[in-house]
């Protein structure tokens, strides 16, 4: 806190007596990009605003000159990107900016009203906050459009990426196995006897196989209570999402082939999500049937209907969602983030093998019917979701970089004596 201090007194004195309040002296232009200037009295105002965060991270150490020089360097560059999101048609709607400061202020606990009263009573011009935001947004959208929505991950990057950093992708499980290793490292067996001892594995157990094929080196070992991390990742592709007490498939090593059975697994860190087998008749409405009728009309079919195949028959005759209607009203296992909020919130509510009342969406009115719920462990999928968007995100920057570089290169950029 010293340091920034210190940094505040220095930058104090140097408005003082250098960038003196626009009032006091007849403000210059310190730089021109392309058509668009920036004059003195916008670097002390970025200066006044710079936060002590930033100020630690970036500009503790350096001289008054060049604290300016890094400012006015990053206002120039703000600069060529707003004018290159003019050029690429990207507008802030009134309804985003409100958007966003919405989030700010209930990040700050703060309604807008109040998160403005509280800037003006730090000094700070509300308008170029705003301007500054929105000069934030716009940036971001360019960002956005233009390169990361454009980049692509394999999957081939992915898994480089998981085996270069060594990350655990499936969560931190712990597993009880037993191994069945048939050893053979010159591949001499024939497939179809390979597949025969895989049978009777499955059928007699790893002890009745073994003694089945004397004449073949076979060793079964205990591995007991292993951790995710310790074991090979080829072990590690097979045996996740298995049940207890079940047979891997053949696994294939440089050592011959593997079976391991799976006694118990634990995982410490899963995430569970749950998904839904559901069906629904869905009646838009229209300027001959009011709200009340065609509720009335949905809650009669729901009393006639008896049973899942009088609602396939239902929903194939009278739903206005023709694509489940012609399965029977079946959207299949869904979850409820891929739902609008009235849906989802009906068919967590609504018991499992039953119909629900008649309710209303953005898409009209509904009944809809719980054929099963499962549990899926999306540990794999949230982990490797991040890594696609950590990799598009580096490869995004890096184009970023290299375009922001030429486009100084094209523009006209003078930047005037301090």
């Amino acid at each position: 806190m010293d340091k920034i201090l210190k940094f505040i007194l220095i930058t104090i004195f140097y408005s003082s007596s250098h960038f003196a309040i626009a009032e006091n002296y007849d403000d210059k232009i310190m730089a021109v990009v392309n058509d668009r200037i920036i004059l003195k009295s916008e670097v002390q105002l970025a200066i006044d605003y710079l936060s002590p965060e930033v100020i630690e991270r970036e500009y503790i150490g350096l001289s008054d000159k060049e604290v300016v020089k890094k400012v006015l360097s990053n206002l120039i560059e703000t600069s060529l990107l707003i004018q290159a999101a003019d050029r690429f048609g990207i507008k802030i709607s009134d309804i985003a900016l409100e958007n966003k400061l919405s989030d700010l202020a209930r990040s700050k606990k703060m309604t807008i009203n109040e998160l403005r009263n509280n800037i003006i009573k730090e000094g700070q011009d509300y308008t170029k906050f705003i301007q500054d935001i929105k000069n934030q947004m716009t940036v971001e959208t360019l960002f956005v459009s233009q390169f990361y929505s454009r980049m692509s991950v394999t999957e081939e990057e992915i898994e480089n990426f998981i085996e270069r950093e060594r990350i655990n992708q499936y969560g931190n499980f712990e597993y009880d196995l037993i191994e069945f290793v048939i050893i053979d490292e010159e591949k001499l067996l024939a497939q179809d006897d390979i597949d025969k001892i895989y049978d009777d594995i499955k059928e007699q157990g790893f002890l009745n196989t073994k003694s089945k094929y004397p004449n073949i080196s076979i060793n079964i070992k205990t591995l007991g209570v292993s951790s995710h991390d310790k074991l090979p990742n080829i072990f590690i592709k097979a045996i996740h999402d298995m049940t207890d007490d079940n047979y891997t498939d053949m696994i294939i090593s440089s050592k011959g082939y593997h079976v391991l059975k799976v006694l118990e697994s634990r995982n410490k860190s899963s995430s569970f999500v749950n998904e839904y087998k559901v069906r629904h008749i869905l009646l838009k409405t229209d300027v001959m049937s009011s709200d009340n009728a065609i509720r009335d009309r949905l809650t009669k079919m729901r009393n006639d209907i008896k049973n899942i195949e009088d609602f396939a028959i239902f929903a194939k005759k009278y739903s206005d969602d023709k694509a489940s209607g012609f399965k029977g009203g079946d959207l299949g296992y869904v979850r409820t983030k891929s739902l609008v909020p009235a849906f989802a919130s009906k068919m967590e509510n609504t018991p499992i093998k039953k119909i629900s009342d008649p309710f209303q969406s953005r898409f009209g009115w509904h009944i809809l019917y719980i054929e099963n719920i499962r549990s899926v462990d999306d540990t794999n999928k949230i982990v490797r979701t991040n890594i696609a968007n950590a990799i598009r995100i580096d490869k995004a920057k890096r184009e970023r970089d290299d375009w922001v570089a030429k486009l100084k290169d094209q523009a006209y950029i003078e930047m005037k004596g301090f």
